[in-house]
């Protein structure tokens, strides 16, 4: 999958020098690129008109591929004209809250991915969040959704596999989702970024006036690099993000575009309907990082003063640290300085659980090779202990 990303030693002017850095605070699948996307990228560079604007919707190529995928995923139809092309999945996600929050609440269960609050500020409307249980294992339902709810809440937003937490959202809890939406007149935005890696959207689901749906190529294709997102949504909204696209980026890069609809092709080629709609290259990337997760977990579980939670799905595992905070272990007192302290003392890179609304935890990409994962279990294994014999000691 990903090979290690690590950095330079850090020069501190004396013998003492930092480990290079494994860093696992970023989630994304680093792979050669596919044949299909190279082949792709250069029959558009020979192309005379390479270097023009794309359409601003996106190529049709690429929009009658996503409206493929969907109508073979959900067993319902889609097309060309129900898709736009976003310079990826964020910009996809601001230019469908652009379309219905302003001057509105947007929901957010926690935990949730860092962007969401500020995304729903960018695009005019206010983010409420939704409380989740202390290890955001179980997705919100209706009766948290119903504490929070007011005259202002216009939208809900919700991804699956959760990033941070890896829980999902099963086809019985998105079925109440969709139905408390629209009993209430509230558009339920579906970030599907991760959807192969533990969630589908229900067979027979159709965008309309309460829902819409955010997908990239990013996560589950692996192209992260070439930033190409989409919206599926009903027509009336389509307009509405549309002229979002236009105001803000406006076209995606053309060859870009041209790559990803070749590996979306390809999918379609090598894939199925319904639950089997994934690819070859997908159903393998899905499968190795299920094994990810479950020796991600394995490599942490030794680790002392950190509890893993277990994912269900997703890129992400987060470790529980509170025993490590309780005792002030390295001098944090929050997730926040504890990550600051273990990337300058264990050469470890991290994510703070407070950013996704999930203090007190640490988040790390498990896309990395075994060896990786082992080592870096070690480093803070090796730290945490000796900072509990010198906090012992003292």
């Amino acid at each position: 999958m990903s090979p290690s990303r690590t950095a330079a030693p850090a020069r501190t002017g004396s013998a003492d020098r930092q480990p290079p850095l494994i860093d696992l605070s970023s989630g994304q699948i680093v792979e050669p690129l596919p044949a299909v996307a190279r082949e792709a990228m250069l029959r558009a560079a020979e192309d005379p008109r390479a270097a023009a604007y794309a359409p601003g919707p996106g190529l049709e190529e690429l929009r009658a591929a996503v409206a493929d995928h969907y109508a073979r995923r959900t067993g319902t139809a889609a097309g060309p004209d129900d898709i736009t092309v976003t310079a990826g999945a964020r910009h996809g996600l601001f230019a469908a809250l652009a379309a219905v929050a302003p001057g509105h609440d947007v929901l957010v269960p926690a935990p949730h991915w860092s962007h969401y609050p500020t995304l729903v500020r960018q695009a005019g409307g206010t983010p409420v969040t939704v409380p989740g249980d202390p290890d955001g294992a179980r997705p919100a339902g209706p009766a948290r959704l119903d504490a929070v709810r007011t005259a202002r809440t216009r939208a809900l937003l919700v991804n699956s596999p959760v990033n941070p937490s890896g829980a999902c959202y099963d086809a019985d809890r998105m079925r109440e989702l969709r139905a408390w939406a629209a009993d209430r007149d509230v558009t339920l935005i579906v970030d599907d970024t991760y959807w192969a890696y533990g969630s589908h959207v229900d067979t027979g689901v159709r965008p309309g006036p309460h829902e819409v749906v955010v997908g990239g190529a990013s996560k589950v294709y692996a192209l992260a690099g070439l930033r190409i997102g989409w919206v599926w949504a009903d027509r009336p909204l389509v307009a509405a993000v549309r002229e979002t696209v236009e105001h803000t980026t406006g076209p995606v890069s053309g060859p870009a575009q041209e790559a990803a609809a070749a590996v979306l092709r390809e999918e379609s080629r090598t894939g199925g309907t319904g639950a089997a709609v994934a690819g070859e290259a997908v159903a393998r990337r899905a499968a190795e990082l299920a094994g990810r997760r479950a020796r991600a977990l394995e490599a942490m579980a030794g680790v002392p003063f950190l509890r893993p939670v277990p994912p269900a799905g997703g890129l992400y595992l987060c470790l529980d640290a509170s025993r490590a905070l309780a005792r002030r272990l390295l001098g944090a007192g929050d997730d926040r300085e504890l990550c600051h302290a273990l990337r300058r003392a264990a050469g470890v890179g991290l994510r703070a659980g407070s950013t996704f609304g999930m203090p007190g935890h640490l988040r790390l990409c498990v896309a990395e090779t075994d060896d990786v994962l082992l080592a870096a279990g070690r480093r803070l294994t090796t730290c945490l202990t000796a900072a509990a014999s010198a906090a012992t000691d003292h």
